[in-house]
């Protein structure tokens, strides 16, 4: 099959967290659960408080996608470059609370494609298919949910106010997945597909210095449950311009297997790239 390029998006997206950007992302160690750590001094009056975290930030993101639509199959890439030229929308908003050792997530996030390729009708494996153009429309929701408890917190270096801290998650991915395919012939297919995935992972998260941060995160999910498997992974390092603002470099990748039921639709996609953005604390 014919592998072209694509319009995509996802340009940049609102408000996600502070602590570990929990859509895989990751921040300085939440400063578990407040900043003020970055000093040496004693703990903050505010540790038995709720600390809010939420962060701006982009992803210039790649996509490399393939998507079956009732016997249609399109391969497609889209690079960073495609997305400024063809931006088409897309939205995110993370929030995180913290409370102690306990916190939760919530992390909605919208996007839309369109791509022009190639597709292949499968009717007889014996008879050579024949390509045609096609356009293909692509709007997902992606919705993340839960919750992480901090396991481990151990101070590094010489210097008292530097920490590492391991943090287990769990929760779930709600997808919201719609596919439209103008194959410029009377058959047009379209499907709507909807699952949730459980998650389970962990995230690490270590100051390097009194100023640098590194985080990484990890989780995978699916399980059969909703989609066949899925996993995420992102690694930042972050660098504290005070005890409430840090700002972040890192790279991310979410991969996605999902069948339908009935077999009509399949999306598999590997979303990665490198993602920059600030870090607020309340």
């Amino acid at each position: 099959m014919k592998t072209t390029r694509m319009v995509l998006l996802f340009c940049f997206m609102l408000f996600a967290p502070v602590g570990p950007w929990v859509h895989g992302q990751t921040v300085p160690p939440a400063r578990n659960p407040d900043l003020s750590r970055s000093v040496a001094k004693p703990e903050s009056p505010r540790e038995g408080q709720w600390q809010f975290r939420l962060i701006p930030y982009m992803w210039a993101t790649t996509i490399d996608s393939k998507v079956t639509v009732g016997g249609y199959d399109a391969e497609t890439t889209t690079t960073f470059s495609d997305i400024w030229r063809n931006l088409a929308g897309a939205g995110m908003l993370h929030f995180e609370a913290q409370k102690g050792k306990v916190g939760f997530f919530l992390d909605p996030l919208y996007m839309k494609l369109r791509a022009d390729g190639t597709f292949e009708r499968r009717r007889d494996p014996n008879v050579p298919a024949i390509p045609r153009d096609l356009t293909l429309t692509y709007e997902q929701w992606l919705v993340e949910f839960g919750g992480f408890y901090q396991i481990g917190k151990w101070s590094v270096g010489q210097n008292k106010g530097q920490w590492m801290t391991v943090d287990i998650l769990g929760g779930g991915r709600y997808w919201w997945v719609r596919a439209d395919l103008d194959t410029s012939t009377v058959i047009n297919p379209t499907e709507t597909n909807q699952w949730i995935d459980p998650i389970i992972g962990a995230r690490l998260t270590a100051d390097l210095t009194k100023k640098v941060i590194f985080n990484i995160r990890a989780d995978v999910g699916g399980f059969g449950v909703g989609s066949d498997f899925s996993w995420n992974g992102i690694a930042t390092l972050g660098y504290r311009f005070s005890d409430r603002i840090t700002g972040l470099l890192g790279y991310r990748v979410l991969y996605i297997d999902y069948k339908s039921g009935s077999g009509r639709a399949r999306y598999e996609e590997t979303i990665h790239g490198p993602l920059a953005g600030l870090a607020f604390a309340f």
